[in-house]
């Protein structure tokens, strides 16, 4: 696997042995998409099923993603062993797709996106494309992550193409994320006024590829104490903390190659839209806040995505360990899906958020699992008839036995299956205003006391770690600023002693004409000595300001050097934002 290091997607395929081509796709606000499809397998056979493949990646992420860990894991590459042409995505402002019809990546309008746009736009255009290529009506979506939150944008904005997709598989699915566990639930709150800075600092461009990330896989990798406490160590933690706890089987040789390939980049807007997700207890557009939601939705809040309006056969296959997906979440969407096809855990406690890419238990675990399902839906004659009997729950029960499952709603082709009462109120039996016909209330005092309880004690540790943070900030803020205090204290009582100096040396000079020049030489020589000792040599300005007052408020002086202080910090990031506009 080394020889991916700095490798393209396009070179990685090569090197495994698999036939690559390089599309690119205009979508219809102008972005230019690159498309990568392994056209054939590693025996040189071109695809033999009746629907091609198209698989996206999740948040951050690009085409590599699928292919860092080799044909051992890689699910387009198995999918390509199994006869499928598969095209892989690369949605917007990432690595590959950085080029507008009129526009560049250095323009702020550029980076004005959110997930809404690559749903509505990206998706719809590369259907089109890859359907005109392969002459056929339909094809298979298997989306990661992002990559399931963007279909699922797409189908509830653009029913027009349900009949273009045969099949969708969702990884990792993420469409609700109130209830998410992970380290991101912190950041969440001050994802606005980041999305501010990087609108200021790089005009709305998030975490794109650099030469540093080369340069710490080149320099830092090579070390093994390095590698041991940054790489694993470090790198395992973060992904703990944001994805699960420490993936089950993970191969240490992949960090250098995810480190070189990971992020690729996307707007600071859409990274904003993902952080109102797991604010708000809804999966809805971009809030531009009340006023700019009149002007861009005729309402003060963003309307949600109709997610019962989807009329594609939809399988969801989800990590017990994934603290970013949470699993009450997925019950959730599971509830909302009319057309759902099957419903999987992963046959693993310990999987997360990654696991899905790579792990090396992936192929069994996951990537198997998705072939049976393609192999399934591509058959000419497949037609979907209503969710499998038993669908798995949580605990792995089925959905008849769950105690959070009691309540049963019919889906739009007639069939039966099991839905989870998650939302709080009381019965309607109309739609509401975005489209949705509210889950029937049919749980028990029991089960509601539960999943209060549950949400109340994530908004208590919410609250605790927002105290400890404050209390925090507010010991880190006096001891500078005792600090700070002290040592200018000091500085302008030594100012004010050596201009005393020099008041008393010129006084006695004009009362004692008989002083010798000698003395005079004495006297200087002290008062230089003196002004060495506190410094005063090199702000002589400020010390002729202090002579001419008797007294000199500390806080006053401390205030004034504070404020030069910030001035000068002030002009030196204009400056630097003017050097990389």
């Amino acid at each position: 696997m080394s020889e991916n290091v700095g490798s393209s997607t396009v070179e990685i395929v090569k090197n495994n042995g698999y036939a690559v081509e390089v599309h690119n796709v205009v979508t219809e606000d102008g972005y230019i998409l690159e498309l990568h499809r392994i056209s054939a397998n590693k025996s040189g056979q071109e695809p033999t099923r009746n629907h091609s493949v198209f698989v996206h990646h999740g948040i951050l992420g690009s085409s590599a993603d699928w292919v860092l860990g080799g044909a051992d894991i890689s699910l387009p590459m198995q999918l390509s062993d199994a006869g499928y042409d598969v095209w892989l995505a690369n949605c917007r402002g990432n690595t590959y797709s950085r080029k507008h019809s009129t526009m560049t990546s250095k323009h702020r309008e550029f980076w004005n996106f959110s997930l809404h746009e690559v749903g509505t736009f990206d998706l719809p255009a590369s259907f089109d494309y890859i359907l005109m290529k392969t002459n056929a009506s339909q094809l298979h979506y298997v989306g990661y992550s992002m990559g399931t939150s963007v279909f699922f944008i797409m189908a509830s904005e653009r029913p027009e193409y349900h009949h273009k997709i045969r099949s969708q598989i969702s990884l990792a699915p993420v469409a609700y994320l109130f209830n998410t566990t992970s380290s991101v639930r912190h950041i969440a709150p001050f994802a606005e006024k980041m999305n501010i800075m990087y609108q200021w600092v790089s005009n709305g461009m998030f975490m794109p590829q650099s030469k540093m990330q080369s340069f710490l896989v080149t320099n830092t990798y090579g070390e093994k104490i390095a590698r041991t406490l940054f790489c694993q160590k470090c790198i395992s933690y973060a992904v703990s903390s944001v994805c699960g706890s420490e993936t089950y089987t993970f191969e240490n040789k992949l960090i250098p190659l995810v480190i070189e390939h990971f992020p690729a980049g996307t707007s600071s807007k859409l990274t904003t839209h993902f952080s109102q997700l797991i604010l708000k207890d809804c999966f809805s557009r971009y809030d531009y806040g009340p006023i700019m939601n009149l002007q861009h939705y005729n309402s003060t809040e963003p309307p949600t995505y109709n997610l019962r309006s989807i009329q594609i056969p939809i399988a969801l296959i989800y990590g017990k360990n994934d603290v970013l997906t949470d699993v009450e979440d997925v019950m959730r969407l599971k509830s909302q899906l009319p057309k759902l096809m099957d419903f999987v855990p992963v046959d693993s406690p310990r999987c997360n958020h990654v696991d899905f890419l790579w792990s090396l238990d992936v192929t069994k675990q996951v990537n198997l699992k998705v072939t049976e399902i393609l192999q399934k839906t591509d058959h000419a004659a497949w037609e979907y008839t209503g969710p499998p009997s038993g669908s798995c729950s949580t605990d792995g029960t089925s959905d008849s036995d769950s105690p959070t499952t009691k309540g049963r709603q019919s889906n739009s082709t007639g069939d039966h299956h099991e839905y989870v009462n998650f939302a709080p109120g009381p019965d309607r039996s109309a739609e509401n205003s975005s489209g949705e016909i509210p889950l029937q209330r049919d749980v028990d005092d029991k089960s509601a006391e539960v999943v209060l309880g549950r949400k109340l004690l994530q908004k208590m540790q919410l609250l605790d770690n927002l105290i400890a943070l404050l209390k925090s900030t507010e010991t880190k803020y006096h001891r500078l600023r005792e600090g700070l205090t002290r040592e200018f204290s000091e500085w302008t009582h030594g100012a004010r002693n050596a201009a005393g100096t020099r008041r008393g040396a010129g006084s006695n000079s004009a009362a004692g004409l008989e002083d010798s020049v000698a003395g005079a030489k004495t006297t200087e020589q002290t008062i230089t000595v003196t002004s060495r000792r506190v410094g005063i040599g090199k702000v002589s300005d400020f010390v002729d300001y202090c002579a001419g007052l008797h007294r000199v408020d500390d806080r006053t002086a401390a205030g004034r050097a504070l404020y030069t202080t910030f001035s000068s910090l002030g002009r030196a990031i204009k400056f630097l934002k003017m050097r990389y506009k």
